[in-house]
């Protein structure tokens, strides 16, 4: 995403109620859900709908907690599938890393534009990904978590925060922007992460974004670190240890 592109978090959306938030489109419904499949994606990588990659760590035993991992502009998911490996065998998270349709997010790439920000096919490709993965494997349906860095932190909060019904928690590493929607769930977890030196997408973006929520009454974790554009280990490591337990930082 471009340097300093202001996210819509602005201080006036009004969650819940009318305004501008109200005027946004309506985020897409995914309608994917976790079932108690038998176990027919084998231990280690797998291929899935869209391009996406699986990974199924061998102390993945029973229902497990799923991670999805939205990349940033120009990733590649088998990228971040590799980087997140041991944390998948530590804590017994299958990884679920989907590929964008272009070269970002659709979201992010509309509002870049100035289009409607739901427009585009990345939403239902991730929805027709997840059903192939629900079909194949035990998911634990209170431990989905949807995680995103840079562009793909914008549209894992976008989408997440609108489709509480499946992700328990977001995390969103370094974000740029945020569509909010008309209502939020209290009961769902976000944890948002953002380097003080970004250079990349401003720090006070993020911090607005936190507190939109926070005053929507979202149950929310912002943690500043002293860094640029880059995920952070301590602070991913808190996230994860939030959204997969429930304990409390």
């Amino acid at each position: 995403m471009k340097p300093g592109f202001a996210a819509l978090a602005a201080l006036g959306l009004a969650l819940g109620g009318s305004g501008a938030a109200a005027a946004e489109p309506a985020a897409p419904l995914l309608k994917s859900r976790p079932s108690a499949a038998s176990a027919t994606l084998p231990v280690g990588e797998s291929l899935l709908a869209n391009g996406a990659m699986a990974y199924r760590p061998a102390s993945a035993t029973g229902p497990a907690p799923l991670l999805i991992l939205l990349h940033g502009a120009g990733g590649y998911p088998a990228n971040f599938l590799q980087a997140m490996k041991p944390v998948s065998e530590r804590l017994g998270v299958i990884l679920l890393a989907p590929r964008s349709a272009a070269r970002t997010w659709d979201l992010v790439r509309n509002m870049q534009k100035g289009d409607d920000p739901w427009r585009g096919p990345d939403a239902s490709r991730l929805d027709q990904t997840l059903g192939d993965l629900f079909t194949r494997v035990a998911v634990d349906p209170s431990r989905v978590a949807l995680l995103g860095f840079s562009d793909g932190a914008s549209y894992a909060l976008s989408l997440g925060v609108s489709n509480p019904k499946l992700f328990t928690a977001v995390i969103a590493l370094s974000p740029g922007m945020f569509v909010p929607p008309a209502r939020v769930d209290r009961a769902q977890r976000v944890f948002i992460a953002h380097g003080r030196n970004d250079p990349v997408l401003p720090f006070a973006g993020a911090k607005d974004i936190a507190g939109t929520l926070r005053d929507a009454g979202r149950d929310v974790r912002f943690r500043p670190f002293a860094g640029g554009h880059e995920i952070d280990r301590e602070s991913l490591a808190e996230a994860l240890d939030w959204a997969l337990t429930g304990r409390e930082p």
